[in-house]
């Protein structure tokens, strides 16, 4: 795949262990499992007036400055996401250290955004907000794309993506390869459970 179309998608190792019948061996080799990112739509006039602000500045949502900007949400979002405030504070700090050019802080929003995506979703972000988190996975998946940089997502965010592409592409002939690729990934990661 070229390195343009791999911009837009979550690479995942797959593990595949070939018998080698001549030889007698079992080898394993690494096959790219390439997930599509799919964009998140917002769901109504308040999301869209945020992802738009955003999107304008190709930035990320930072929910610290969506109440700076929009004032009117900060009660909702407040009421919605005070426990974790000083998670989302510090996801700020490294939004702002990577905007001006900190590769590491790329790197670490992304793993901040997977650990608050497993608070959603609230009444703010189903209400107001829009799916904000997915469209900060996806935006920081493509932005370390872009910088070159490899990382890894944890399994329950490959399952995520996997499903959103599933459901993005209802109705369409199935891509064989990506199932089977699929298929291969859920039976390592079961069979990673039962080792530990």
């Amino acid at each position: 795949m070229a390195q343009k179309d791999r911009s837009n998608h979550y690479v995942e190792p797959v593990e595949i262990e070939i018998y080698l019948k001549k030889a007698g061996k079992v080898r394993t080799i690494i096959k790219d499992l390439f997930i599509e990112l799919v964009d998140v739509i917002p769901g109504n006039k308040h999301a869209e007036k945020i992802f738009e602000y955003f999107r304008g500045k190709e930035e990320p949502i930072d929910l610290m400055e969506v109440m700076n900007i929009f004032p009117e949400y900060m009660t909702i979002i407040f009421d919605s996401y005070y426990q974790h405030t000083a998670l989302y504070e510090k996801l700020s700090m490294h939004f702002k250290s990577a905007l001006g050019g900190s590769i590491d802080s790329w790197r670490q929003s992304l793993y901040f955004v997977e650990l608050l995506m497993k608070y959603e979703p609230t009444i703010a972000s189903s209400n107001y907000l829009g799916d904000f988190q997915t469209h900060n996975l996806n935006y920081l998946i493509r932005k370390l794309n872009s910088l070159e940089q490899t990382f890894l997502l944890e399994d329950s965010t490959v399952t995520y993506l996997i499903k959103r592409h599933y459901r993005a592409h209802e109705g369409e002939p199935r891509d064989r390869e990506f199932d089977k690729l699929v298929e291969l990934w859920q039976y390592n990661i079961k069979e990673k459970e039962l080792r530990y």
